[in-house]
């Protein structure tokens, strides 16, 4: 059996190896969000961290799982900014679909970081980020859904369109976001969130209606 690891200076191995991960993940969203992942390299983002290359493989096996890390990162924030303002919001679907664009478009213009990873850095990079981008706009859709739930529940489409539905309403809007991003963001935060809050509410509308 091996023996515990000493603290250093107070603090437990384990710990240590906790907070170097999450520099790294710090760094690689610093990296990737503004030069990008495909010019990015290993020594740049261990530099960002203050760490050398052996602490880098310590938690990653290379550049693309560091990306993984990161884009789920960046996600988790993305969705926590819309979580935090629909539960502040009146209790309307109205309301609360409006307040979770303002929250999605505001994570995304107040660190643009988080948008190029989101939006740009993590298409067609490998087959397991692929699939990481699914699951990631699964859990968006289910989001949709929790959220418009009568909508949902009481349309008469089969399941399967349904779900089609929901994930295209996550598709519209980061469409819309990703040419604002490819555009130089020249378009104010408001009329994105009032644009696409047109669309959302037209199609539950009409997802509400369907037989």
């Amino acid at each position: 059996m091996q023996p515990p690891t000493r603290p250093y200076r107070g603090t437990a191995a384990g710990q240590r190896v906790t907070e170097r991960r999450d520099r790294l993940i710090q760094a690689g969203i610093d990296v990737f969000g503004t030069t990008g992942y495909r010019s990015a390299t290993i020594r740049a983002i261990c530099a960002r961290a203050g760490l050398t290359k052996r602490y880098f493989y310590e938690s990653f096996t290379d550049g693309e799982a560091l990306l993984l890390a990161c884009y789920e990162r960046a996600a988790e924030e993305i969705h926590g900014a819309m979580v935090r303002a629909v539960t502040e919001a009146p209790a309307n679907l109205a309301d609360q679909v409006h307040a979770a664009l303002v929250g999605y478009f505001g994570a995304i213009d107040n660190d643009q970081r988080l948008a190029r990873i989101t939006l740009l850095e993590i298409l067609g990079v490998s087959p397991a980020v692929d699939a990481a981008y699914r699951d990631e706009t699964e859990r968006f859709g289910a989001s949709v859904v929790l959220l418009a739930g009568e909508a949902f529940t009481t349309s008469e489409l089969p399941l399967t369109q349904r779900h089609l539905v929901a994930q295209g309403i996550i598709g519209a809007i980061t469409t819309v976001a990703m040419q604002w991003l490819l555009t130089g963001r020249h378009t104010p935060r408001t009329e994105l969130v009032d644009a696409t809050n047109v669309l959302v509410l037209a199609v539950l509308e009409r997802l509400r209606t369907s037989s």
